[in-house]
């Protein structure tokens, strides 16, 4: 688990997935879904080998797997880990003894999720950093915050324990400034400065606004420069909800440029917008919090991505 000593650079000898209702098909299918590190051949290899287990039980590819199935992969040399971790390079914009601030790319999530095991922001931390060596102290990164797989910029994560749970506590009890540089669709009018919307959980716009219980959320927003068809906006939430800056924008009727899941439009749908990003344009432009350790404020910047600055 992260946090508890774990290298997540490691191999892992085993690996258990329970069936979503959703994932109903035949077991081969099932993992080349959810394994994308691993071929079909192999992974038919594995299943013909008894490596493959079905609620405990060794099967054939053509099972089909229903909810609530336990599905199991055991391996004596570990389920293969990329082969680029030491060349993948991370943008570190900051570092010192208890924190480091990466510039996350585009497409890269944060933290293990469904089929992305070892492809994460955290395991190719885990990988630069994890010394568990008895000679020296050991160091577990773990995130101080999150962001959305195709969000960019400034991520805080924490190289010792003590410095990870006072910036985090900070996250938490909103005491962190943080800006982000958003293109939205339309023209955003400039004497619009707040949006306060509440919303709640929800993977479309209709239920993040509607869905019960819904909590007070707060967004201040500047027009920096306004386009043909869109806005560049730097908003700064006031309020800590899950994609309070989609979900807020796309509210007031301006949602992210190619932000799909809220109501964008689609870029590569767009005849003049061909050339842009196939992704939602929203960059975390800065952090500002107080250093635990160096007692006193710290704040980290983050360029934008090539292909958005390019974009500008």
């Amino acid at each position: 688990m992260i946090g508890r000593g774990r290298d997540l650079s490691k191999e892992r000898n085993r690996l258990s997935m329970v069936v979503k209702s959703n994932e109903a098909q035949r077991l081969d299918n099932f993992l080349v879904n959810n394994l994308a590190w691993k071929s079909r051949n192999r992974l038919q290899g594995l299943i013909r080998e008894g490596l493959v287990t079905v609620n405990g039980e060794k099967t054939k590819a053509s099972r089909r797997v229903h909810l609530d199935d336990l599905v199991e992969i055991h391996l004596s040399s570990g389920l293969g880990i990329p082969d680029d971790y030491s060349e993948r390079k991370l943008d570190v914009i900051y570092e010192d003894e208890w924190l480091v601030a990466v510039n996350k790319p585009p497409g890269m999530l944060v933290h293990p999720v469904g089929r992305h095991v070892y492809d994460t922001l955290i395991n190719y931390l885990h990988h630069r950093y994890h010394s568990p060596g008895p000679s020296a102290e050991e160091i577990v990164p773990r995130l101080c915050h999150r962001l959305d797989q195709y969000t960019t910029g400034v991520v805080v994560v924490g190289k010792k324990a003590y410095a990870h749970r006072e910036v985090q506590k900070q996250f938490e009890q909103r005491l962190v400034l943080k800006t982000y540089l958003a293109l939205a669709n339309g023209h955003f009018p400039p004497e619009r400065r707040e949006i306060d919307i509440p919303i709640g959980e929800g993977h479309c716009l209709q239920s993040a606004l509607e869905n019960e219980p819904l909590k007070e959320s707060r967004t201040q927003v500047n027009v920096l420069e306004t386009y043909d068809d869109c806005t560049l906006l730097r908003c700064s939430p006031l309020t800590g909800r899950q994609n309070q800056i989609r979900v807020h924008l796309a509210a007031a009727g301006h949602p992210v440029a190619g932000d799909e899941r809220y109501g964008g439009d689609s870029p590569g749908d767009l005849p003049r917008r061909r050339h842009w990003p196939l992704r939602y344009l929203l960059h975390s432009e800065s952090i500002r919090f107080w250093h635990p350790r160096l007692k006193q404020q710290l704040e980290l910047k983050a360029p934008i991505p090539p292909d958005f600055k390019a974009l500008l």
